[in-house]
């Protein structure tokens, strides 16, 4: 009699055992979720990106009684468009009274409607009011821009 595990080396027959079905559908269906979920938190905000206007500084332009000056910046993920000038409003807290302004300057450039501030840049509006702001008086900026979002500056001429 031949030995076989003299002849062809040890021969050992182990039974492996596999992953069950039931665990490997509970993996299958983790992984996809999973993956699911790093699409929507990282891809879909990519794609959804919003400006955001943000103040810089502002203050009345000096030597004038119906100028204000103001800088913002977009810091958000996409162009701003601001479309004209009845986009930008002065409010008088004190009167409620609502102004826009009679130009707006780029710069010493008249600005020329509608105007786009793309994704992390900055501009300084100077705008020119047909009326006098009085020292002391409270007053509201209101910017609009991209179909309903505003960008309000409380302050005091």
């Amino acid at each position: 009699m031949v030995d076989i595990n003299m002849s062809l080396g040890k021969l050992i027959l182990k039974k492996n055992k596999a992953v069950s079905p039931v665990i490997a559908t509970i993996l299958l269906i983790a992984l996809t979720v999973t993956a699911a979920a790093i699409v929507y938190f990282v891809v879909v905000p990519i794609l959804t990106t919003k400006p955001e206007l943000v103040p810089i500084s502002y203050g009345k332009v000096a030597g004038t009684t119906d100028r204000y000056e103001i800088e913002f910046s977009n810091n958000g993920g996409a162009a701003a468009n601001i479309e004209s000038l009845i986009a930008i409003t002065l409010t008088n807290t004190t009167e409620g009274l609502s102004l826009n302004p009679t130009a707006v300057y780029v710069g010493a450039v008249l600005q020329i409607w509608p105007y786009t501030l793309n994704q992390g840049n900055s501009v300084t509006f100077i705008l020119d009011f047909d009326t006098t702001l009085t020292t002391g008086e409270s007053y509201t900026i209101t910017i609009s821009y991209d179909q309903g979002k505003t960008m309000d500056i409380p302050f005091t001429y």
